[in-house]
């Protein structure tokens, strides 16, 4: 059943790879903009890593003390490309505009899950260490290839179909984060993060470049391709004829094996701070993922050069899996085609957070974030406006919109109960997710259970979560009046 699984997934991934002909991916860039100044949770150390834990220490136990997800589309809503009937089954809208899609867009997926955490928080210092199993995803598309996916190539007479920028990764791996928060003076803490990484699956298919015009009257699609992929999956694409290649098993191991697997090894690297510019506004940034992953094993290096004419029946209808092995033998039978098992490196997609904090008074925080995620050739950005509350000392809640993903029905949602032993909490950027799926660009969702010992004082995000600062900062403050007194 696992190879049936992977020997099917790639060849179906392969496809919309090399001929750029998506219309949807089952789905790792973070989005967390709700969670990014709710302090109270050990889990907003993963995205500043300057946040230090209120308590003194912090245990996250397998996979029930954090769960992310985040899947987006820039380019369309679910509801506006497909039709969907009452018995579950949907089928493409042949007639969607088009034209209302930006040059280039993207789907992107993040699927986290926190196999184990740890926290200690030691005078000045917050030390920790997670172990987190990443799966992440994003493919990127142009207009013209939604339009030629839907309709076929009867618009682009006598035109190349735009479809250059577009491009896909996979990439699922294992990351053991070690990390520090210091706080350096009254109103200054920083932290960062050394993470080791594990990669387990990967597919990326780089800057190929991919040209395709359609003749006028007979529609004939001449491709001038130079690209290709590279992968580390249980599945390698193999001759089984000769210019006819699939995906095979060719790494025969269970899955268990293939999810322990440490030959693929990467590191990255996480920055943050935290200043207190006044008793009221404290600013904040973190810069994440600076890193990559060296994958040398269970390889495949896919290459396709060259020009060809083509004139079967790819051109006269709207795409299907049969057209696109028909073009893609034809093509591998009459262009310059390379496969190699050589080893290649991933580079992870560095984010970077930017807020400010504004206390209206003991209970309400007003909060505005900037979030920017370089995918590969695409910048993707987002604004976020949130009020956190303190309710009492042991619920904390944060309500939010953004804009993110070229949409504005972005509503989030955070709270987090419970201080100790046992802290619930669950945080979405878009809780209309949930509601409305079919409506909306992005479903978001953080969920958990932690548990939180040494816990002695209420949290309040202008001792960033360190009670002791607190009794520093009065202490000092005595021995200066005594000093002035003198």
């Amino acid at each position: 059943m696992v190879k049936g699984f992977f020997a099917k997934t790639a060849s179906r991934l392969f496809l919309m790879i090399v001929w750029f002909m998506a219309a949807q991916l089952h789905v790792e860039a973070q989005q967390n903009n709700t969670l990014f100044f709710m302090h109270s949770l050990p889990e907003a150390n993963y995205v500043n890593p300057a946040v230090q834990l209120d308590c003194g220490i912090f245990i996250g136990l397998p996979l029930i003390s954090s769960f992310h997800m985040n899947i987006a589309n820039s380019g369309f809503t679910p509801a506006s490309m497909f039709t969907l009937y009452t018995d579950g089954s949907f089928e493409r809208k042949h007639n969607f505009n088009t034209a209302k899609l930006a040059n280039h867009n993207y789907f992107i997926g993040e699927f986290h899950s926190t196999l184990f955490a740890l926290g200690i928080r030691r005078n000045r210092d917050y030390y920790s260490f997670t172990i987190t199993e990443k799966n992440n995803t994003a493919f990127l598309y142009t207009a013209d290839l939604v339009a030629f996916t839907l309709r076929g190539s009867e618009e682009f007479e006598g035109n190349t179909i735009g479809i250059q920028g577009t491009r896909m990764m996979m990439n699922h791996y294992r990351e053991f984060a070690f990390g520090i928060a210091r706080k350096r003076s009254t109103n200054l803490t920083v932290g960062a993060k050394v993470k080791i990484l594990f990669g387990e699956f990967n597919l990326n298919t780089g800057n190929s470049a991919l040209n395709i015009y359609v003749e006028n009257s007979t529609r004939e699609l001449t491709f001038d391709f130079d690209g290709g992929f590279n992968s580390s999956l249980p599945v390698a694409l193999r001759e089984e004829t000769p210019g006819a290649y699939r995906f095979q098993e060719v790494y025969d191991a269970p899955l268990l094996k293939h999810l322990m697997n440490f030959r693929n090894p990467g590191l990255a690297f996480d920055a943050g701070f935290i200043y207190k510019y006044n008793d009221r506004l404290v600013l904040s940034g973190s810069l994440l993922d600076l890193g990559l992953i060296y994958y040398r094993s269970n390889l495949t290096n896919y290459r396709l050069e060259g020009t060809h004419a083509y004139n079967g029946p790819f051109g006269q209808g709207s795409v299907d899996e049969d057209y696109l092995l028909d073009v893609f033998d034809e093509m591998n039978q009459n262009m310059n085609e390379e496969v190699t098992a050589n080893p290649y490196v991933q580079y992870l997609d560095p984010r970077m957070y930017l807020g400010a904090a504004y206390q209206l008074n003991n209970r309400y925080d007003l909060n505005f974030l900037l979030y920017n995620r370089l995918l590969p050739g695409k910048l993707q950005t987002g604004a976020t406006v949130s009020l956190l509350t303190r309710a009492d000392k042991r619920l904390r809640t944060s309500v939010s919109w953004s804009y993110m993903n070229n949409s504005i029905t972005n509503l989030g949602l955070g709270v987090a109960y419970g201080k100790r032993p046992v802290q619930l909490y669950l945080v979405s950027d878009n809780i209309l997710g949930f509601i409305l799926p079919f409506y909306v660009k992005n479903v978001n969702l953080r969920a958990g259970i932690n548990l939180k010992l040494s816990c002695r004082e209420t949290f309040d995000i202008n001792q960033c979560g360190c009670e002791w600062i607190r009794k520093e900062e009065k202490r000092r403050s005595r021995n200066e009046k005594f000093r002035r007194g003198k």
